[in-house]
């Protein structure tokens, strides 16, 4: 009987606040471009310049910790609620040290990770402080992702979600207090304050959770649970995955900036816009993993496959439905982001292109999140490295440069290449779905 219910409504339960966070996430960027856009347009290349880089090692930083969500819901599917806490402090102390680690690789590299690139000095010059502000950011946001997670397999999401738009409002203020003065830098400033109020009020509030005590969140003697192994083994597949896709789309911009500040302006905003859409499709990848990792841990594979087709059909439903959206009101947003009229112009034109991404884009993520969830970790890393490392770089320098497509060619560039990442994904996830799940080793703290 249990094999048959329906998942739809636990989904959306999760899903919904998990996918207003998310989109609380791509918000602080979207603020940071529209201000820039509307308050100092001619920065606006050098603030996605400095956000190239940054996303690379933020994004697989984020994958590092999501383990965390995964073990601390398959802990509870276990009946091992403490667990969860044990799991929560593990990921912290993660997202420390890889918060520092990344801040130090980017001051390390300063301009030559855009000058290696073939990026002109000219434009390379101006975007290096913009993302070695930006890197005082990461460790902060990373501290509240594994937070986060903690609050979704727990199923609080809420609780981060109400955190992320209170520091979209400060982020808001601060942008429009420094952007005007100071451009790019000032925005990139604004960032690195929204979060310091994110992380520090989301470890404020799972401290003093009415049921903490419950969940492990203050040190419990002798309390057992996923060691750092057992959360490496799912973080370090997704980390990989997460860097070989953020480094590929910012090897696309790259390829942008070869060709010229508007293409580069362009494809950014079109990023940020697919980026923003895309936060839906992560909500409901992160409830699909919830549920699917709490199914195994009840031992129930029938429960797990069922959840995981769920997602990946709501997903289907709500990507189509935002696309047609966006090929409805693609004047009003590109003048949304931006004063310069040729450049909304060219946003305008180019909507088609990120209401065509948006399913098989949503599709893969969902997929992957299942497989994951089910500990078949490393199958999607490599799917993302063929189609987004392999084949997305060439094919849009091939577009792009070679065919003379421009930002258009990019963005064919990326829905190929998500086709074939959700085709390879869906195979596999149709082939092991009911299949049962290996076990994870517990350790004491």
């Amino acid at each position: 009987m249990a094999a048959t219910r329906s998942f739809v409504a636990p989904l959306l339960r999760i899903a919904g606040p998990v996918a207003l966070a998310r989109l609380g996430i791509i918000g602080m960027a979207l603020v940071d471009v529209i201000v820039v856009g509307q308050l100092a347009p001619d920065e606006l290349p050098h603030q996605a310049l400095g956000w190239a880089p940054t996303a690379v090692f933020l994004v697989a930083a984020i994958g590092l910790l999501q383990g965390v969500q995964v073990l601390a819901a398959r802990s509870i599917g276990e009946g091992n609620k403490i667990g969860a806490g044990v799991v929560l402090r593990r990921g912290l102390m993660l997202a420390l040290i890889a918060g520092a680690l990344s801040a130090a690789l980017m001051w390390l590299g300063g301009e030559r990770l855009f000058t290696f690139f073939g990026i002109e000095q000219a434009l390379a010059g101006p975007s290096t402080p913009v993302m070695l502000v930006l890197a005082f950011s990461i460790p902060l946001h990373l501290l509240y992702i594994a937070g986060t997670y903690f609050l979704e397999a727990i199923k609080k999401p809420g609780i981060s979600t109400v955190v992320m738009w209170l520091a979209n409002a400060v982020n808001l203020g601060l942008n429009l207090l420094w952007v005007p003065e100071h451009g790019a830098i000032g925005s990139a400033w604004a960032t690195v304050g929204a979060r310091v109020f994110l992380a520090g009020v989301l470890m404020i509030c799972i401290y003093f959770l009415r049921d903490g005590v419950t969940f492990g969140v203050r040190k419990s003697k002798g309390a057992k649970g996923p060691g750092y192994g057992a959360l490496l083994g799912v973080g370090a597949a997704a980390a990989v995955s997460q860097a070989v896709e953020a480094g590929a789309f910012s090897a696309m911009t790259v390829v942008a900036g070869r060709i010229g500040a508007e293409v580069v302006a362009a494809y950014q905003i079109m990023l940020n816009l697919m980026a923003l859409v895309f936060m839906v499709a992560l909500g409901l990848a992160a409830a699909t993993a919830v549920l699917v990792s709490e199914a195994i841990g009840r031992q129930a594979p029938q429960d797990a496959a069922r959840a995981g087709w769920t997602g990946i059909w709501l997903n289907a439903i709500g990507m189509l439905l935002l696309a047609m959206g966006i090929l409805i009101f693609a004047n009003p947003i590109g003048r949304a982001y931006t004063a310069d009229a040729q450049l909304s112009a060219l946003l305008a034109s180019l909507m088609w292109g990120a209401a065509l991404v948006l399913l098989p884009d949503g599709t893969q993520v969902v997929t992957a999140s299942a497989l994951r969830a089910r500990s078949d970790n490393w199958f999607p890393t490599f799917s993302h490295i063929l189609a987004y490392a392999a084949v997305m770089p060439i094919l849009g320098y091939w577009l792009a440069e070679h065919q003379g497509m421009g930002v258009a060619g990019l963005i064919f560039a990326i829905f190929w290449s998500s086709i074939l990442s959700a085709a390879v994904l869906l195979l596999r996830w149709w082939a092991i779905a009911a299949k049962p799940a290996k076990p994870v080793l517990q350790a004491a703290e």
